[in-house]
């Protein structure tokens, strides 16, 4: 009996700085969807200006202090140590080259909606599958569908062998910004709860500049 393939999401993003709704959606993917493995994959990236207050070194660094705990979840530089934006598609195809498997591209639905502006879109379908988790503003019905992705459900997503299949995860996310916690990173009510405690300390000190 053929053993089955290990099931891994891919979860890229700024991480300036984690948060708990990163946290939050790493959790859904392994409780939740099911998945074997998350690798977690701070990027330099293309469609976006990081704040300047957190280098790479340092975000992959937070990210290995909060996730350390779950051998489940893998922290990876292959984004960082580009020192340069990097595209997912790029990603992706690392990926392809090192796995046999297809990942899950573990999005926010928000993320989800604007996937087709993404550099090389629509490459994407054949290099991996989307898991789209539910945020506030977005439920089921008001999530766009886009051309070529096959859409599958809880009780089938395992059977996908190729890519260009999509998943909707039914799940309220902590509704946190990280565009917020950079502008009042300097409160101390409230954001103890937004900001893995390992790291709290850490990302208050190094966001401090924002407030001067």
């Amino acid at each position: 009996m053929s053993q089955a393939i290990r099931q891994i999401g891919l979860f890229g993003g700024s991480f300036d700085p984690p948060h708990m709704g990163h946290v939050a959606l790493v959790e859904a993917g392994l409780n939740v969807l099911g998945l074997d493995e998350v690798w977690v994959i701070p990027a330099l990236p293309v469609h976006r200006e990081l704040s300047g207050h957190a280098d790479g070194a340092t975000r992959l660094r937070w990210l290995e202090i909060i996730f350390e705990a779950d051998s489940r979840i893998r922290v990876l530089d292959w984004e960082i140590r580009r020192e340069r934006p990097t595209a997912m598609v790029e990603t992706l195809r690392e990926f392809a080259d090192r796995q046999a498997a297809v990942p899950w591209l573990m999005l926010g639905a928000d993320a989800w909606a604007g996937l087709a502006g993404w550099r090389e879109y629509p490459a994407h379908q054949s290099l991996c599958n989307v898991a789209v988790f539910a945020r506030r503003g977005l439920d089921k019905v008001s999530v766009p569908k886009l051309s070529g992705w096959k859409q599958v459900d809880m009780q089938g997503w395992r059977k996908c062998e190729s890519g260009g299949h999509m998943l909707y995860i039914p799940i309220e996310l902590p509704d946190v910004s990280a565009t917020a916690l950079r502008r009042d990173i300097m409160k101390t009510e409230g954001l103890a709860d937004s900001i893995p405690p390992e790291i709290y300390s850490e990302v208050q000190k190094a966001y401090a500049g924002l407030q001067e």
